[in-house]
């Protein structure tokens, strides 16, 4: 029989998640005015999307360390209160700080003309891709500011199925320059068919780029925005895992509403991000330059409202462990929780490369700053409060572990259909993935670690987790996007992180499936004992992960072997037709998933 989920009627208790609701609402929108903008605001300082990786990985390195210090230090001394004010209090003076980063002196630059020439031959087509950024004089300077792709095509078809031929920059004087293998982030293309053999030229006139025309990576902004952005992000974190900790105290270990207290965070994120774009869109005006103050003074208001609804808490004294620190220690040598924290970090790397570029890539597209605010907006509505609400159910049903590989199958999807957009409004409908990917995820995550942690060591290994996530999973995931996106463009990146998304959840359904078969064994061979997995309901979540396991290998082995396959005739960019065949294949998968999941 299924077990209905209890509503808690104390009235004290009742008080105590109302406020608890309202940290996760006042918190949530104060990052909401920063964090979803922090990045494209570095790249308006002049900060390289390489710089960036190297930054956020930094930073969430960082976050290794001061997550599970300070959340054992807020366990020992049973101080929640007084570390999250702190760290509150911290981030509205790093807030403050970003915001009256100068920008960067510009470069002296002017309008040039860049002349290319294709030579074409017989019955081929060709495609030419400039990059528009303002040329200067210098040779050295244009080789590195103003890329060129010719790309040879299929006859009648804008499709390029073939690799970059080689590349010639040639200025008015005599001396030419051989480059081979650059990559490009076009913002103009030519497409052209030779019924005969011919020499084709084409004349672009480059527009000078506001952005582009400042110095990039100038020490002052670099040190400055990598300083305060770390300060934040410290405290960003360490607030989420001490207040997801204190979230199971209030709860008294009903962790299945943990959902419906997190879903009022995300109401805020998706309120209050997309104000923040559209005082941003308005202040900016016509200004070549966008005007972030708005969304840095929202921030520094909820805060200071958040520090109040903290002020009245009134937080259950947790009886104090001694040896909390080694109990939990003792507890990361069980198979199960390594593997489970080895699907955090998998998990984090993802979401590092998105969370980082998605409005990076948005924008590159030609997203405005209203509309950015709407694909985040958007996210959250539908994606994630839907998925929070329903989270509990969803993990009753298919166990904590099989709701985390449908983060990977969803996460797949949405990169791989974010690689092939051309039109960022599609962001809109793609951002409906953002539950499964995240939203029942993290109430998963959160409900494990309540489940595995030690009596008084919650927040301790709230933190070691949160760690694993942010900590070394989205610095990883940073730092490669980072790379990827420098090198290779935002959307082969995102192809790339597609493909990696259906390796994880493949290898996860693999080691979950051979671990579950293990734990059917163990239970089916011992009487009934107590134990942490001995009962009826545990063994029968074994044979539901062992179930929908078996069917999810299938569909990513076969999915995986579909996109290698199509791939590699297609080395550069994806085509339309492998979008349709890739999404449905990838969207029948999820659905037939989800289905075998719940049914077994």
């Amino acid at each position: 029989m299924e077990k209905e989920i209890e509503v808690i009627p104390d009235e004290t208790t009742f008080l105590k998640l109302l406020l608890m609701k309202a940290h996760y609402l006042l918190f949530f929108a104060g990052n909401s005015a920063i964090y979803p903008y922090i990045f494209v605001y570095a790249k308006q300082l002049g900060i390289t999307a390489d710089a960036i990786g190297y930054i956020t990985a930094t930073m969430w390195c960082a976050t290794v360390l001061s997550r599970p210090i300070l959340g054992g230090l807020a366990d020992h001394f049973q101080k929640f209160k007084l570390v999250l004010i702190c760290m509150l209090l911290i981030s509205i003076a790093s807030d403050l700080g970003l915001s009256f980063i100068p920008q960067p002196q510009p470069l002296q630059s002017s309008n040039s003309t860049t002349n290319t020439s294709v030579i074409c031959l017989q019955n081929n087509s060709y495609l030419v891709e400039f990059e528009t950024d303002t040329c200067t004089s210098s040779l050295s300077l244009c080789a590195n500011n103003c890329s060129f792709s010719c790309y040879l095509c299929e006859s009648n078809s804008a499709a390029c199925a073939g690799a970059n031929t080689s590349i010639f920059i040639q200025p008015e004087y005599s001396e030419t320059e051989f480059i081979d293998n650059i990559p490009s982030n076009c913002t103009e293309k030519l497409f052209s068919k030779c019924d005969n053999s011919s020499r084709k030229d084409c004349i672009n006139n480059t527009v000078s780029d506001p952005v582009d025309s400042y110095v990039q990576n100038a020490p002052l902004q670099l040190a400055m925005f990598s300083g305060f952005a770390s300060l934040f992000f410290i405290c960003l974190t360490t607030v989420e895992s001490l207040t997801d900790a204190a979230c199971g105290t209030a709860l008294e270990g009903k962790m299945e509403l943990y959902g419906r207290q997190r879903m009022w965070g995300t109401i805020g994120w998706g309120i209050f991000s997309l104000l923040a774009g559209i005082l941003n869109h308005a202040v900016s005006g016509s200004s070549i330059l966008v005007s972030y103050w708005p969304g840095f003074y929202m921030s520094l208001a909820f805060y200071v409202l958040d520090i109040g609804v903290i002020w009245k808490w009134k937080i259950k004294q947790v009886r104090k462990v001694k040896n909390a620190f080694k109990n939990v220690g003792r507890l990361l040598y069980q198979p199960k929780v390594l593997l489970f924290l080895l699907q955090i970090i998998c998990a984090g790397m993802l979401r590092g490369i998105f969370s980082t570029y998605l409005l990076w890539y948005l924008e590159s597209l030609g997203a405005s700053q209203l509309l950015m605010g709407s694909v985040t907006s958007m996210q959250c509505f539908l994606g994630e409060v839907v998925f929070f609400f329903i989270s509990g159910w969803l993990i009753q049903k298919i166990g904590h572990l099989n709701v985390i590989t449908m983060s990977f199958a969803a996460n797949g999807l949405r990169f791989l259909i974010y690689s092939f957009i051309d039109d960022p409004w599609w962001g809109m409908l793609i951002e409906l993935l953002q539950g499964p990917a995240f939203g029942s995820f993290f109430a998963a995550v959160t409900a494990y670690v309540r489940v595995i942690a030690p009596k008084g060591a919650e927040a301790t290994m709230q933190g070691i987790t949160l760690a694993a996530l942010e900590g070394i999973g989205q610095s990883v995931g940073s730092l490669l996007g980072g790379y990827w996106v420098h090198n290779l463009g935002a959307r082969t990146t995102f192809y790339w992180s597609g493909i990696m998304s259906v390796i994880f959840g493949m290898a996860s359904c693999i080691i979950s499936g051979l671990m579950a078969c293990k734990l059917i064994k163990e239970e089916m061979s011992k009487p009934s004992t107590v134990g942490v997995y001995s009962n009826e309901e545990s063994l029968s979540n074994s044979f539901k992960d062992f179930s929908s396991g078996r069917v999810c290998i299938k569909e990513f082995y076969f999915f995986g072997l579909y996109l290698v396959y199509e791939y590699q005739s297609l080395p550069n960019v994806p085509s339309v037709a492998m979008l349709y065949n890739s999404c449905q294949s990838a969207t029948s998968g999820l659905l037939i998933l989800i289905f075998f999941m719940i049914v077994y």
